[in-house]
Protein backbone atom coordinates (compact mmCIF):
# COMPACT_ATOMS: atom_id res chain seq x y z
CA UNK A 1 0.00 0.00 0.00
CA UNK A 2 1.59 3.55 -1.02
CA UNK A 3 -0.56 5.79 0.87
CA UNK A 4 -1.24 6.36 4.67
CA UNK A 5 -3.29 8.92 7.05
CA UNK A 6 -1.27 10.89 9.76
CA UNK A 7 -2.12 9.91 13.15
CA UNK A 8 -5.29 12.78 12.96
CA UNK A 9 -6.29 11.18 10.36
CA UNK A 10 -7.13 14.61 8.47
CA UNK A 11 -4.22 14.43 6.03
CA UNK A 12 -3.11 11.54 3.10
CA UNK A 13 0.05 11.36 2.43
CA UNK A 14 0.26 10.36 -1.77
CA UNK A 15 3.08 8.16 -3.03
CA UNK A 16 5.59 10.22 -4.82
CA UNK A 17 4.58 8.94 -8.09
CA UNK A 18 1.21 9.64 -7.49
CA UNK A 19 1.98 13.58 -5.96
CA UNK A 20 3.44 14.18 -9.65
CA UNK A 21 0.22 13.08 -11.24
CA UNK A 22 -1.82 15.07 -9.55
CA UNK A 23 0.00 18.21 -10.20
CA UNK A 24 0.28 17.37 -13.69
CA UNK A 25 -2.38 19.59 -16.05
CA UNK A 26 -4.09 16.61 -16.54
CA UNK A 27 -4.16 15.47 -13.08
CA UNK A 28 -5.01 18.63 -11.86
CA UNK A 29 -7.92 19.15 -13.94
CA UNK A 30 -9.32 15.68 -12.87
CA UNK A 31 -8.86 16.20 -9.45
CA UNK A 32 -10.61 19.66 -8.96
CA UNK A 33 -13.21 18.14 -11.68
CA UNK A 34 -14.13 15.31 -9.25
CA UNK A 35 -14.06 16.96 -5.80
CA UNK A 36 -16.58 19.57 -7.14
CA UNK A 37 -18.71 16.24 -8.17
CA UNK A 38 -18.57 14.94 -4.91
CA UNK A 39 -19.03 17.44 -3.14
CA UNK A 40 -22.34 18.32 -4.94
CA UNK A 41 -23.38 15.20 -4.14
CA UNK A 42 -22.48 13.41 -7.13
CA UNK A 43 -21.29 9.42 -6.92
CA UNK A 44 -18.27 7.62 -8.30
CA UNK A 45 -20.22 5.33 -10.08
CA UNK A 46 -21.15 6.87 -13.82
CA UNK A 47 -19.21 9.01 -16.78
CA UNK A 48 -17.81 12.53 -15.50
CA UNK A 49 -17.46 14.84 -18.94
CA UNK A 50 -14.34 16.58 -19.47
CA UNK A 51 -12.75 19.20 -22.26
CA UNK A 52 -9.27 18.16 -21.81
CA UNK A 53 -6.72 18.86 -24.15
CA UNK A 54 -4.27 16.28 -25.74
CA UNK A 55 -2.01 16.95 -22.98
CA UNK A 56 -4.82 16.46 -20.07
CA UNK A 57 -6.05 13.39 -21.89
CA UNK A 58 -2.67 12.06 -22.20
CA UNK A 59 -2.35 12.38 -18.66
CA UNK A 60 -5.39 10.60 -17.18
CA UNK A 61 -4.51 7.77 -19.82
CA UNK A 62 -1.26 7.55 -17.77
CA UNK A 63 -3.01 6.62 -14.81
CA UNK A 64 -6.65 5.29 -15.76
CA UNK A 65 -5.90 3.59 -18.76
CA UNK A 66 -9.25 2.60 -20.72
CA UNK A 67 -11.39 4.71 -18.48
CA UNK A 68 -10.61 7.58 -19.79
CA UNK A 69 -12.63 8.30 -23.20
CA UNK A 70 -12.36 11.35 -25.95
CA UNK A 71 -14.91 13.55 -24.35
CA UNK A 72 -14.76 12.20 -20.34
CA UNK A 73 -13.96 9.39 -17.92
CA UNK A 74 -15.78 6.61 -16.65
CA UNK A 75 -15.21 6.47 -12.89
CA UNK A 76 -16.55 3.53 -11.87
CA UNK A 77 -13.87 2.07 -14.35
CA UNK A 78 -10.98 4.47 -13.07
CA UNK A 79 -11.73 3.16 -9.46
CA UNK A 80 -11.29 -0.09 -10.38
CA UNK A 81 -8.32 0.47 -12.36
CA UNK A 82 -6.86 2.45 -9.52
CA UNK A 83 -7.45 -0.27 -6.41
CA UNK A 84 -6.00 -2.74 -9.28
CA UNK A 85 -2.87 -0.49 -9.89
CA UNK A 86 0.19 -0.70 -7.19
CA UNK A 87 -0.82 1.71 -5.40
CA UNK A 88 -4.18 0.22 -4.29
CA UNK A 89 -5.23 3.12 -3.82
CA UNK A 90 -9.40 4.15 -4.02
CA UNK A 91 -10.49 7.02 -6.47
CA UNK A 92 -11.81 9.08 -3.24
CA UNK A 93 -8.67 8.52 -1.42
CA UNK A 94 -7.01 10.33 -4.14
CA UNK A 95 -9.00 13.03 -4.64
CA UNK A 96 -8.82 13.71 -0.35
CA UNK A 97 -4.80 12.85 -1.07
CA UNK A 98 -4.81 15.64 -3.74
CA UNK A 99 -6.82 18.83 -2.31
CA UNK A 100 -7.84 17.56 1.37
CA UNK A 101 -10.60 15.95 2.92
CA UNK A 102 -13.81 17.02 0.74
CA UNK A 103 -17.18 18.62 2.42
CA UNK A 104 -20.37 17.38 0.27
CA UNK A 105 -23.73 19.53 0.64
CA UNK A 106 -25.18 17.25 3.23
CA UNK A 107 -21.57 17.04 4.94
CA UNK A 108 -21.39 20.95 4.97
CA UNK A 109 -25.01 21.04 6.48
CA UNK A 110 -24.16 18.09 9.27
CA UNK A 111 -21.09 20.63 10.02
CA UNK A 112 -22.70 23.46 9.70
CA UNK A 113 -24.86 22.16 12.33
CA UNK A 114 -22.68 21.19 14.69
CA UNK A 115 -21.11 24.03 14.79
CA UNK A 116 -24.11 25.77 16.32
CA UNK A 117 -25.20 22.86 18.91
CA UNK A 118 -21.41 23.59 19.87
CA UNK A 119 -21.92 27.08 19.93
CA UNK A 120 -25.29 27.38 22.11
CA UNK A 121 -24.32 24.44 24.58
CA UNK A 122 -20.76 26.79 25.18
CA UNK A 123 -23.53 30.27 24.78
CA UNK A 124 -25.81 28.15 27.96
CA UNK A 125 -22.86 27.10 29.75
CA UNK A 126 -21.31 30.67 29.87
CA UNK A 127 -24.42 32.29 30.68
CA UNK A 128 -25.28 29.83 33.57
CA UNK A 129 -21.56 30.34 35.32
CA UNK A 130 -21.97 33.57 34.65
CA UNK A 131 -24.90 34.02 37.22
CA UNK A 132 -24.32 31.04 39.38
CA UNK A 133 -23.17 33.31 42.37
CA UNK A 134 -26.06 35.84 41.82
CA UNK A 135 -28.76 34.87 44.76
CA UNK A 136 -31.20 37.11 42.65
CA UNK A 137 -31.12 35.09 39.68
CA UNK A 138 -31.47 31.62 41.25
CA UNK A 139 -35.30 31.07 39.85
CA UNK A 140 -33.45 31.83 35.95
CA UNK A 141 -30.21 30.00 36.98
CA UNK A 142 -32.55 26.87 37.52
CA UNK A 143 -34.82 27.08 34.28
CA UNK A 144 -31.90 27.92 32.42
CA UNK A 145 -30.23 24.79 33.40
CA UNK A 146 -33.83 22.73 33.49
CA UNK A 147 -33.79 23.29 29.37
CA UNK A 148 -34.18 20.00 27.77
CA UNK A 149 -30.63 19.17 25.45
CA UNK A 150 -31.80 19.79 22.39
CA UNK A 151 -30.90 22.51 19.31
CA UNK A 152 -33.17 25.37 20.12
CA UNK A 153 -32.06 28.83 20.69
CA UNK A 154 -34.61 29.74 22.98
CA UNK A 155 -35.08 31.38 26.49
CA UNK A 156 -36.36 28.74 29.01
CA UNK A 157 -40.33 29.30 29.82
CA UNK A 158 -41.10 30.77 32.74
CA UNK A 159 -37.87 33.46 32.74
CA UNK A 160 -39.00 37.16 34.15
CA UNK A 161 -36.87 38.31 31.15
CA UNK A 162 -40.06 37.96 28.91
CA UNK A 163 -38.40 37.82 25.25
CA UNK A 164 -38.82 35.08 22.98
CA UNK A 165 -35.10 35.88 21.59
CA UNK A 166 -32.10 33.54 23.12
CA UNK A 167 -29.66 36.28 21.80
CA UNK A 168 -31.88 38.74 23.68
CA UNK A 169 -32.37 36.76 26.79
CA UNK A 170 -28.49 35.70 27.33
CA UNK A 171 -27.71 39.89 27.13
CA UNK A 172 -30.26 40.68 29.24
CA UNK A 173 -29.31 37.96 31.63
CA UNK A 174 -25.57 38.97 31.95
CA UNK A 175 -26.27 42.23 32.62
CA UNK A 176 -28.53 41.60 35.33
CA UNK A 177 -25.98 39.88 36.83
CA UNK A 178 -23.34 42.29 36.66
CA UNK A 179 -25.77 45.26 37.96
CA UNK A 180 -26.84 42.54 40.94
CA UNK A 181 -23.45 42.43 41.85
CA UNK A 182 -22.75 45.89 41.43
CA UNK A 183 -26.18 47.34 43.66
CA UNK A 184 -24.84 44.70 46.22
CA UNK A 185 -21.68 46.95 46.33
CA UNK A 186 -23.51 49.79 46.27
CA UNK A 187 -22.12 51.05 42.83
CA UNK A 188 -25.04 52.28 40.14
CA UNK A 189 -23.57 51.79 36.91
CA UNK A 190 -23.81 53.89 33.87
CA UNK A 191 -25.62 52.68 30.73
CA UNK A 192 -22.35 51.90 28.60
CA UNK A 193 -20.33 50.83 31.44
CA UNK A 194 -22.79 48.28 32.51
CA UNK A 195 -22.30 47.14 28.70
CA UNK A 196 -18.96 47.12 28.48
CA UNK A 197 -18.75 44.99 31.92
CA UNK A 198 -21.44 42.32 30.98
CA UNK A 199 -21.98 42.68 27.08
CA UNK A 200 -18.60 42.82 25.50
CA UNK A 201 -18.60 46.59 24.07
CA UNK A 202 -20.57 50.19 25.13
CA UNK A 203 -22.75 49.84 22.20
CA UNK A 204 -24.30 46.46 22.37
CA UNK A 205 -27.42 47.55 23.81
CA UNK A 206 -30.39 46.74 22.59
CA UNK A 207 -34.27 48.23 22.72
CA UNK A 208 -35.19 44.90 23.38
CA UNK A 209 -32.18 43.67 25.53
CA UNK A 210 -33.12 46.77 27.89
CA UNK A 211 -36.90 45.73 28.02
CA UNK A 212 -35.78 42.44 28.85
CA UNK A 213 -32.91 43.36 31.29
CA UNK A 214 -35.43 45.78 32.50
CA UNK A 215 -37.89 43.00 33.33
CA UNK A 216 -34.73 41.45 35.07
CA UNK A 217 -33.79 43.89 37.75
CA UNK A 218 -37.12 44.54 37.98
CA UNK A 219 -37.25 48.63 37.54
CA UNK A 220 -37.37 50.81 34.36
CA UNK A 221 -34.07 51.18 32.43
CA UNK A 222 -33.38 54.51 33.11
CA UNK A 223 -33.70 54.53 37.06
CA UNK A 224 -31.56 51.23 36.91
CA UNK A 225 -28.51 52.70 35.36
CA UNK A 226 -26.87 56.46 34.70
CA UNK A 227 -27.80 57.37 31.34
CA UNK A 228 -26.16 59.86 28.95
CA UNK A 229 -28.69 62.53 27.58
CA UNK A 230 -28.72 62.85 23.41
CA UNK A 231 -28.23 66.56 22.10
CA UNK A 232 -31.43 68.01 20.21
CA UNK A 233 -30.01 70.88 18.41
CA UNK A 234 -33.16 73.10 16.91
CA UNK A 235 -33.88 76.95 16.53
CA UNK A 236 -37.50 78.62 16.15
CA UNK A 237 -40.31 79.78 18.20
CA UNK A 238 -39.89 77.73 21.15
CA UNK A 239 -39.27 78.24 24.81
CA UNK A 240 -37.87 75.30 27.62
CA UNK A 241 -38.87 76.04 31.40
CA UNK A 242 -37.82 73.66 34.51
CA UNK A 243 -37.87 76.33 37.37
CA UNK A 244 -37.67 79.25 35.29
CA UNK A 245 -36.48 80.30 31.63
CA UNK A 246 -33.91 77.76 30.24
CA UNK A 247 -33.58 78.29 27.09
CA UNK A 248 -35.39 80.49 24.45
CA UNK A 249 -35.13 79.22 20.92
CA UNK A 250 -35.56 82.63 19.23
CA UNK A 251 -32.57 83.72 20.69
CA UNK A 252 -30.85 81.02 19.59
CA UNK A 253 -27.86 81.90 16.53
CA UNK A 254 -27.46 79.72 14.61
CA UNK A 255 -28.77 77.46 16.66
CA UNK A 256 -29.14 75.28 20.35
CA UNK A 257 -28.76 72.01 21.71
CA UNK A 258 -31.16 70.84 24.22
CA UNK A 259 -30.49 67.67 26.16
CA UNK A 260 -33.00 65.41 24.67
CA UNK A 261 -34.70 63.11 27.05
CA UNK A 262 -34.78 66.00 29.82
CA UNK A 263 -36.48 68.39 27.56
CA UNK A 264 -38.54 65.92 26.66
CA UNK A 265 -39.27 64.76 30.57
CA UNK A 266 -39.07 67.46 32.83
CA UNK A 267 -40.59 71.22 32.90
CA UNK A 268 -42.71 73.21 30.54
CA UNK A 269 -42.07 73.15 26.69
CA UNK A 270 -43.12 76.47 25.40
CA UNK A 271 -44.14 75.73 21.53
CA UNK A 272 -45.57 78.85 19.57
CA UNK A 273 -44.49 77.43 15.87
CA UNK A 274 -46.50 76.56 13.37
CA UNK A 275 -45.29 73.10 12.53
CA UNK A 276 -42.16 71.53 12.92
CA UNK A 277 -39.44 71.40 10.25
CA UNK A 278 -36.58 68.04 10.42
CA UNK A 279 -33.92 68.43 8.55
CA UNK A 280 -31.54 65.74 7.67
CA UNK A 281 -27.89 66.73 7.27
CA UNK A 282 -25.77 69.35 9.36
CA UNK A 283 -24.78 71.44 6.64
CA UNK A 284 -28.68 71.84 5.30
CA UNK A 285 -30.04 72.39 8.82
CA UNK A 286 -27.56 75.40 9.15
CA UNK A 287 -28.63 76.83 6.15
CA UNK A 288 -32.13 76.76 6.60
CA UNK A 289 -31.43 78.41 10.02
CA UNK A 290 -29.20 81.27 8.86
CA UNK A 291 -30.10 81.85 5.22
CA UNK A 292 -34.05 81.71 5.46
CA UNK A 293 -37.33 83.07 7.18
CA UNK A 294 -37.90 79.54 7.98
CA UNK A 295 -37.27 79.83 11.82
CA UNK A 296 -39.45 82.22 12.60
CA UNK A 297 -42.59 80.07 12.14
CA UNK A 298 -41.04 76.86 12.01
CA UNK A 299 -39.32 74.50 15.19
CA UNK A 300 -36.71 73.37 12.71
CA UNK A 301 -34.80 70.21 14.22
CA UNK A 302 -31.84 68.59 12.82
CA UNK A 303 -32.44 64.25 12.67
CA UNK A 304 -28.29 63.54 11.84
CA UNK A 305 -30.11 60.79 9.71
CA UNK A 306 -31.76 58.53 11.61
CA UNK A 307 -33.67 59.80 14.64
CA UNK A 308 -32.63 59.39 17.90
CA UNK A 309 -34.82 58.06 20.86
CA UNK A 310 -34.98 61.61 22.16
CA UNK A 311 -36.16 63.14 19.19
CA UNK A 312 -38.94 59.88 18.60
CA UNK A 313 -40.14 60.70 22.13
CA UNK A 314 -39.96 64.45 21.76
CA UNK A 315 -42.27 64.28 18.86
CA UNK A 316 -45.07 61.95 20.22
CA UNK A 317 -44.94 63.96 23.70
CA UNK A 318 -44.06 67.65 23.10
CA UNK A 319 -45.43 68.38 19.80
CA UNK A 320 -49.74 68.49 19.62
CA UNK A 321 -51.42 66.78 17.83
CA UNK A 322 -52.84 69.47 15.60
CA UNK A 323 -49.17 70.90 14.21
CA UNK A 324 -48.01 69.25 11.10
CA UNK A 325 -44.26 67.88 10.70
CA UNK A 326 -42.68 67.92 8.18
CA UNK A 327 -39.07 66.30 6.82
CA UNK A 328 -36.19 67.20 3.66
CA UNK A 329 -34.03 64.77 3.25
CA UNK A 330 -31.50 63.02 0.62
CA UNK A 331 -33.29 62.41 -2.38
CA UNK A 332 -32.14 58.65 -2.20
CA UNK A 333 -33.70 55.28 -0.82
CA UNK A 334 -32.02 56.18 2.91
CA UNK A 335 -33.66 59.59 2.88
CA UNK A 336 -36.90 58.20 2.50
CA UNK A 337 -36.79 55.46 4.95
CA UNK A 338 -35.05 58.22 7.28
CA UNK A 339 -38.32 59.57 7.12
CA UNK A 340 -40.84 56.37 7.04
CA UNK A 341 -38.73 55.19 10.16
CA UNK A 342 -39.67 58.38 12.15
CA UNK A 343 -43.03 58.59 11.20
CA UNK A 344 -43.65 55.00 12.76
CA UNK A 345 -41.90 55.83 15.26
CA UNK A 346 -43.66 58.73 16.70
CA UNK A 347 -47.11 57.34 15.12
CA UNK A 348 -47.68 60.85 13.37
CA UNK A 349 -47.65 61.71 9.80
CA UNK A 350 -44.26 63.46 8.27
CA UNK A 351 -44.80 65.26 5.22
CA UNK A 352 -41.68 65.67 2.76
CA UNK A 353 -40.43 68.69 1.68
CA UNK A 354 -38.16 69.29 -1.40
CA UNK A 355 -38.08 65.63 -2.39
CA UNK A 356 -40.40 65.21 -5.61
CA UNK A 357 -39.54 64.01 -9.21
CA UNK A 358 -38.97 67.22 -10.48
CA UNK A 359 -36.07 68.14 -7.77
CA UNK A 360 -34.67 64.90 -8.34
CA UNK A 361 -34.47 65.07 -12.10
CA UNK A 362 -32.55 68.45 -12.14
CA UNK A 363 -30.10 67.96 -9.09
CA UNK A 364 -26.51 66.88 -9.22
CA UNK A 365 -26.51 62.77 -8.64
CA UNK A 366 -23.82 61.28 -7.00
CA UNK A 367 -20.54 59.69 -9.07
CA UNK A 368 -20.92 55.57 -7.45
CA UNK A 369 -19.46 52.70 -8.22
CA UNK A 370 -21.97 50.19 -10.54
CA UNK A 371 -22.32 47.90 -7.55
CA UNK A 372 -23.45 50.86 -5.22
CA UNK A 373 -25.95 52.39 -8.05
CA UNK A 374 -27.24 48.58 -8.39
CA UNK A 375 -27.66 48.44 -4.60
CA UNK A 376 -29.76 52.02 -4.77
CA UNK A 377 -31.61 50.34 -7.61
CA UNK A 378 -33.01 47.23 -5.73
CA UNK A 379 -34.07 48.88 -2.55
CA UNK A 380 -36.19 52.00 -4.71
CA UNK A 381 -37.83 48.65 -6.58
CA UNK A 382 -38.38 47.58 -3.08
CA UNK A 383 -39.95 50.31 -2.30
CA UNK A 384 -42.10 51.51 -5.02
CA UNK A 385 -44.45 49.23 -3.82
CA UNK A 386 -44.35 50.24 0.16
CA UNK A 387 -44.49 54.21 0.03
CA UNK A 388 -46.73 56.87 0.76
CA UNK A 389 -47.95 58.27 -2.01
CA UNK A 390 -46.10 61.38 -1.55
CA UNK A 391 -43.15 59.38 -2.13
CA UNK A 392 -44.17 57.34 -5.46
CA UNK A 393 -43.26 59.95 -7.82
CA UNK A 394 -39.62 60.42 -6.31
CA UNK A 395 -39.37 56.47 -6.19
CA UNK A 396 -40.36 55.73 -9.77
CA UNK A 397 -37.55 59.00 -10.73
CA UNK A 398 -34.95 57.10 -9.33
CA UNK A 399 -35.85 54.10 -10.74
CA UNK A 400 -35.81 55.51 -14.34
CA UNK A 401 -32.51 56.84 -13.10
CA UNK A 402 -31.00 53.25 -12.27
CA UNK A 403 -30.48 53.98 -8.29
CA UNK A 404 -28.65 57.41 -9.03
CA UNK A 405 -28.82 59.65 -5.53
CA UNK A 406 -29.32 63.38 -5.26
CA UNK A 407 -28.20 64.49 -1.67
CA UNK A 408 -29.92 67.44 -0.35
CA UNK A 409 -26.58 69.76 -0.14
CA UNK A 410 -26.28 69.85 -3.78
CA UNK A 411 -30.11 71.32 -3.75
CA UNK A 412 -29.34 74.74 -1.84
CA UNK A 413 -30.30 76.91 -4.39
CA UNK A 414 -33.30 75.34 -5.93
CA UNK A 415 -34.61 74.72 -3.12
CA UNK A 416 -33.85 77.88 -0.20
CA UNK A 417 -35.65 80.74 -1.91
CA UNK A 418 -38.69 79.06 -1.43
CA UNK A 419 -38.58 76.84 1.36
CA UNK A 420 -40.80 79.09 3.23
CA UNK A 421 -43.65 78.66 0.94
CA UNK A 422 -43.64 75.66 0.29
CA UNK A 423 -43.92 75.16 4.15
CA UNK A 424 -46.48 77.83 4.34
CA UNK A 425 -48.42 75.71 1.63
CA UNK A 426 -47.94 72.50 3.65
CA UNK A 427 -49.38 74.70 6.59
CA UNK A 428 -52.53 75.16 4.82
CA UNK A 429 -52.92 71.72 3.19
Amino acid sequence: MTWTLTDMGSRLALHPDLAQWVASPGGALFCARVRQHIANGGKLDRRLGLRMTARERADLIDLFGDAVGATGIQLARADTVLRGSRHTLPLRMLIIGAGGPIRTKRGQARYRAICKRYQLMRERAETLATIADVSELATEHGLLASLPDDNRRVPPEGSSAATPHWVTYCAAVRAAAEWFRAANRGWKCSERELAALALGGTKTWTEASKAAFSNLVGRPFTEAVHTSDTGLRMTGPAEWHRQGLVADLTLAEPFIELPGWAVTRDGRFDLQACGIFLIENQETFEAVATRTSVPRNWLCIWTEGFASGALVHFLGSRVPESLPIAAWGDLDPPGIDIILDLSDKCARSIRPIAMDAELYRRGRKLVEEPSQLERWLNQAQQQADTVPSHFKGLVAAMIEHGGLRCEQEGLHEQVLPYLHRWLAELKQF
